[in-house]
C-alpha cells in the first residue's frame, strides 16, 4: 500500500466503489466487540421465568450490583454492551484534564460564535499560557480551589498581566471547567471562588496620550478638508468614493468593516441601520455587527450630504455598487483603501499615522464632549457596557494651549 494514501481515503475509496458497507462494518465491529464484553462480563446470564437476567457493577446499592432483566437475550445484550460503553465513557471523564477536554470544548465553543477572530485569540492564549503548564495535566476532579489559585497568582506574577490580558487568558480554564459541571465530571466549577487583589497584583496600565488617539480639532477638520479635496480632484484614485467614506466615518463613528459594507436601504429617514460588516480576515460579509445586535445611528446634516455626493457620483458615471454607498462596483468597499488614506492624510499633515479607529475614538470624544448622554452615546457606538465607552474612548480633543485656556476660564 501506497503510504501517501491516507486510511480515510481508502476507506472513502471502498466505499464510494462499493467494495465495502460502513453498516456491514459497523455491525460487525459491534458484534466483536460485544463478543468481548460477555466473555469478560462477571455474572451469569440466565434464564428464569421467560426472562433473560444478569447482574451489573452499582456501587448505589448495598450489594453493591443491580439486577439487570429484559425479554430476550439479544435486548439484554443490547443493555450490557450500552451499560459498559457508558462505563467506559464515565471512567474517561472521570480522569478527564484540561488538556484532554480543551479541544472538545473549543469544537463546543465554535458552535457557539461566528467570530473567528475570537477562537484563533483562545488558541493563541491556549499555546502562549497553558501547553506547557502543569495545571492542564492534573485531572479536573483533583482541581481545588487552592491549586488553581496558586496557579493564577503565578500566572499573573511570572507574565506581568493586565487585568484584561489576565481575565482573557482565565477565560480557556474558566469555561472548559464549566464545560466539565456540564458533562458531570465535576458538580461545581472550583475556578469561580478563585480572587484574585488585583490593586497589588495586575500591572497598571497608562492611559496612552490624548494626541495619540484621537485627531485634535484642527487635525480632523484638516483631514476632512483633504478628503473632500481627493474626491473632488483626483480622478487617478481607484477606489473613488473612499475619501468620502472616511468622511462619513468621522461623522458616524461607524467601526471600518460596518463602514466598507453600508447600503442605501439601510436608511431609514435620519437613521442609518447598521446590521452587518466585513471581515477582511476571511473575506466576507457577516450579517452582524461585532456586538452581535443591530443599531441606528443618527445622520447629521453633513452626513447625509455626503450620502447624496456618493449617490449623485455613481449615478453620472453610470456604476453599479449594488447598494453599497461607498463602492463603485458590485463588491464591498476595500479596507486596505480607507486605511491607505488615512496613512496619506496624516503624512500630509506630519503627524503620527492615526487610524480609522482612532476616527471612531474621534467621534465618540467629541459627543462626550457636546455633553451627548453616555447611554445614547454607547448605543450609538454598539457598546455594550458604557464603562468601555469611557474607559476606551474618552480623550481630549482639544491642544496644549486649549486646555490651558479651558482650565484657566472655568478657575477664574
Amino acid at each position: 500500500m501506497n503510504a501517501n494514501i491516507s486510511s480515510d481515503k481508502v476507506l472513502q475509496y471502498l466505499q464510494e466503489s462499493g467494495r465495502i458497507n460502513l453498516d456491514d462494518v459497523e455491525q460487525a465491529m459491534r458484534k466483536t466487540e460485544l463478543e468481548r464484553i460477555i466473555k469478560h462480563h462477571p455474572y451469569s446470564i440466565t434464564f428464569c421465568s421467560g426472562r433473560w437476567q444478569t447482574y451489573v457493577k452499582d456501587d448505589t446499592q448495598k450489594s453493591g450490583r443491580k439486577k439487570l432483566v429484559k425479554s430476550t437475550k439479544e435486548k439484554l445484550h443490547t443493555a450490557l454492551y450500552e451499560y459498559y460503553k457508558q462505563q467506559e465513557k464515565n471512567n474517561s471523564l472521570a480522569h478527564a484534564t484540561v488538556k484532554s477536554l480543551y479541544p472538545r470544548w473549543k469544537e463546543y465553543k465554535s458552535l457557539r460564535t461566528s467570530a473567528s477572530n475570537y477562537i484563533r485569540r483562545i488558541d493563541n492564549d491556549w499555546k502562549r499560557y497553558y501547553t506547557d503548564a502543569d495545571i492542564i495535566n492534573i485531572p479536573i476532579r483533583k482541581l481545588t480551589k487552592l491549586v488553581l489559585s496558586n496557579w493564577a497568582h503565578t500566572l499573573i506574577q511570572d507574565n506581568n498581566m493586565t487585568k484584561n490580558q489576565y481575565y482573557n487568558c482565565t477565560v480557556i480554564i474558566r469555561q472548559v471547567l464549566e464545560y466539565a459541571v456540564d458533562l458531570e465530571i465535576i458538580e461545581s466549577n472550583p475556578f469561580s471562588l478563585v480572587k484574585v487583589d488585583g490593586r497589588r497584583l495586575f500591572r497598571q496600565q497608562k492611559k496612552k496620550a490624548n494626541e495619540t488617539q484621537v485627531f485634535l480639532k484642527e487635525e480632523l477638520h484638516t483631514l476632512q478638508t483633504l478628503a473632500m479635496e481627493d474626491f473632488l480632484y483626483d480622478t487617478r484614485l481607484k477606489y473613488r468614493l473612499a475619501p468620502l467614506s472616511i468622511i462619513f466615518q468621522t461623522l458616524t463613528g461607524l467601526r471600518l468593516g460596518e463602514l466598507c459594507c453600508v447600503r442605501y436601504s439601510d436608511i431609514e429617514g435620519s437613521y442609518i441601520s447598521i446590521v452587518r460588516m466585513y471581515r477582511p480576515e476571511t473575506n466576507e460579509i457577516v450579517q452582524h455587527t461585532k456586538g452581535y445586535e443591530d443599531r441606528k445611528v443618527f445622520l447629521t446634516k453633513d452626513a447625509k450630504e455626503i450620502i447624496s455626493k456618493a449617490q449623485q457620483y455613481q449615478k453620472t458615471h453610470h456604476l453599479n455598487s449594488t447598494g453599497y454607498i461607498f463602492s463603485c462596483n458590485d463588491a464591498p468597499l476595500s479596507v486596505r483603501s480607507v486605511n491607505g488614506l488615512y496613512r496619506k492624510y496624516c503624512s500630509k499633515m506630519d503627524i503620527t499615522y492615526k487610524s480609522s479607529h482612532k476616527a471612531r475614538k474621534t467621534f465618540i470624544s467629541a459627543l462626550i464632549d457636546g455633553n451627548v448622554n453616555i447611554n445614547t452615546i454607547r448605543e450609538c457606538v454598539g457598546h455594550a457596557d458604557e464603562r468601555t465607552t469611557y474607559n476606551n474612548y474618552c480623550f481630549d480633543r482639544n491642544t496644549v494651549s486649549e486646555k490651558e485656556s479651558l482650565i484657566e476660564q472655568a478657575l477664574s
